[in-house]
């Protein structure tokens, strides 16, 4: 096997080499999995058939669309030769949701882990679901859930938003279990940076535990911007849509609203 940080389901005769950012990359009849940097061979555990659901103990775990217009898919190495002779398209032409499971992608001394699970779509002729927004690519303000365990405040949260598109029309939702208990800094890490290490995404809202145990709902703003060393605030869901909006203009810096923080560390005023 060759180096392993380049494998995945693929069409046998596709030429087109993959690209992207972060775990998964994918486009018609072919998905790149980035093993890491680890030196060892992954070790892969494929299944394909009906959707099993998502595994927990896993470090990462991602998922997206490819379609196979041959009906074959397949485990490639780094040259783009099959590694297994299952064929992964169990349905035929078509859909199929992949989900990639990974652990130990960049641990020294340990194989990397991979558990790739590859569910046959709808074959009504619908388009499949967009994959879910991601760290890596989202652009512009993020809104990103690490608690699971309060879900009725999570809605009411989701619906806030949806009530006010004029506000938190530039916020990317971030809602994936990968991201459960992840500390601020370990967000902005997985954020993507240009050549000048500009970030793709200069503020983050962070909904953790403490914000949806609360009735105000106050969520951690962090300021991705690089050179900036203000510490990050939390600010109430009410006020939470002027803070986006003039943010976004430009019209206030990020300090102008952490300075406002009460003495326990919450931003409750609000303007427009």
């Amino acid at each position: 096997m060759g180096r392993p940080d380049r494998h995945g389901p693929r069409h046998r005769r596709t030429a087109a080499r993959p690209h992207g950012r972060g775990l998964l990359a994918a486009g018609k009849d072919w998905l790149h999995i980035d093993a890491g940097s680890a030196l060892e061979n992954p070790v892969v555990t494929l299944y394909a058939g009906a959707d099993p659901g998502t595994e927990t103990g896993w470090d990462e775990v991602e998922e997206t669309t490819v379609i196979s217009t041959t009906g074959f898919l397949a485990l490639c190495d780094s040259g783009y030769e099959p590694v297994r002779k299952e064929n992964l398209a169990t349905a035929g032409v078509g859909p199929y949701l992949v989900r990639v499971h990974a652990s130990d992608r960049s641990a020294d001394g340990k194989k990397p882990r991979f558990l790739i699970q590859v569910i046959a779509g709808d074959r009504t002729g619908a388009e499949p679901e967009p994959a879910a927004p991601r760290i890596e690519d989202a652009v512009g303000p993020l809104l990103v859930r690490t608690s699971y365990g309060q879900p009725d405040a999570w809605a009411r949260l989701l619906q806030a938003l949806e009530g006010a598109p004029e506000h938190y029309e530039s916020v990317t939702v971030i809602d994936n279990p990968i991201h459960a208990g992840r500390t601020a800094d370990q967000l902005r890490a997985r954020n993507g940076r240009d050549e000048a290490d500009w970030p793709d995404s200069s503020l983050l809202l962070i909904a953790d535990e403490q914000a949806l145990a609360s009735a105000e709902i106050p969520l951690l703003a962090v300021n991705n911007l690089p050179g900036e060393d203000d510490g990050p605030f939390r600010i109430t869901l009410a006020a939470a849509g002027s803070f986006i909006v003039n943010m976004e203009l430009g019209n206030t810096s990020f300090g102008d609203w952490s300075r406002g923080a009460d003495t326990h560390g919450v931003y409750r005023g609000q303007h427009y």
